[in-house]
């Protein structure tokens, strides 16, 4: 199938499976639902992804225009202040998603003091003798995280200190990047998810050369540098980033996307991002042909007839308890992959 044909019914799935999401969530957030079961676990301060439940909203009023669907967005970003002051950097996600959408897309005065408040925040907490943001204690990092730095929450972290638009932050900004490239960048184009540091030496690393979705973080972490601080070096990163990704598994998209083994799942989440990802570096580079028609490919492999008929994207690889990860659906996965569709269908 292709996006052509199974995207707009599949963008007008994803809206209304919402409202049934909505109706199990009450008050608390939608954490994620395995595929065998039609309850989501919830989680009353909404963990990491809680921005993304609030971003799917700011989404949807966008295009409809209504204002319920603009409360229920403002609603969901309101409760997410309690993270203002949780040690990690993966509080960006919370942030942006949560609240700097709803912030440059509908001009919301609530909105924009949340995430010039997000700013602030970062700006207090970042480790000027190491140069970067740490992943920090808090949302699961433990004591070891203050000694991580993690690509993760690059994309984010870039986009909540320019919404603050001052030049410490966006100093800050390039420093962080700076030192995600010393650190996590490879010569092969490929990106470590987290290493662990001492002083300027690293002890341990994770997600080198095998987690995609750790790649398809760095993609849009780099592109979106790319975009706001526009350096060569850093679109020289980016596409090594893709490049990568193309040689290492986009070749073998609808193999990888098609197959259905439950010991080896494959996490379509990470396709859904890499796939905005391209998309945003070929809008920034568009003698890069290629980006556009990867990011296009990847796309076509996901959709599916069940998607554009349910709206329910299985496709986060997520750890549901101690030991066990499968796929399930979250607001993470479906907001990259909604917006990967919009793009191309604009």
């Amino acid at each position: 199938m292709s996006v052509d044909v199974l995207g707009s019914d599949s963008i007008a799935s994803i809206f209304a499976n919402m409202d049934q999401v909505a109706e199990q969530c009450g008050e608390q957030f939608p954490l994620f639902r395995q595929p065998s079961s039609e309850q989501w676990t919830l989680s009353r301060r909404g963990s990491w992804l809680g921005g993304f439940w609030a971003g799917l909203w700011w989404r949807r009023a966008l295009i409809s225009g209504q204002e319920q669907d603009r409360e229920q967005a403002l609603n969901w970003s309101q409760k997410l202040q309690v993270w203002l002051e949780e040690p990690s950097i993966n509080r960006s996600f919370v942030f942006w998603y949560g609240s700097g959408l709803g912030s440059i897309w509908h001009g919301d005065r609530e909105a924009e003091a949340n995430v010039d408040q997000a700013a602030q925040a970062l700006l207090n907490s970042f480790d000027a003798s190491s140069g970067f943001w740490p992943l920090g204690s808090g949302m699961g990092g433990g004591e070891a995280g203050n000694h991580m730095l993690n690509v993760d929450a690059l994309a984010p972290t870039l986009l909540v200190l320019d919404a603050q638009g001052g030049p410490v932050a966006r100093q800050f900004g390039q420093w962080h990047v700076d030192a995600c490239l010393r650190y996590l960048q490879k010569r092969s184009g490929a990106w470590r998810d987290t290493v662990l540091l001492r002083g300027n030496d690293v002890l341990a690393e994770q997600g080198a050369e095998t987690w995609q979705r750790g790649q398809a973080w760095a993609m849009l972490g780099m592109a979106t540098a790319t975009r706001l601080y526009d350096r060569k070096s850093y679109a020289q990163a980016a596409l090594n980033a893709c490049r990568y990704w193309h040689e290492r598994w986009g070749k073998f998209a609808n193999g990888f996307l098609t197959q259905e083994s439950p010991l080896s799942p494959v996490d379509r989440s990470a396709w859904a991002i890499a796939s905005l990802a391209m998309y945003e570096l070929w809008q920034i580079l568009p003698e890069q042909q290629w980006l556009h028609e990867q990011s296009r490919l990847y796309l076509d492999a996901l959709l599916t007839p069940e998607l554009s008929e349910t709206g329910r994207f299985v496709g986060h690889l997520y750890k549901v308890a101690p030991g066990q990860s499968e796929l399930v659906e979250s607001a993470c996965a479906s907001f990259f992959l909604l917006e990967a569709l919009l793009a191309h269908l604009a």
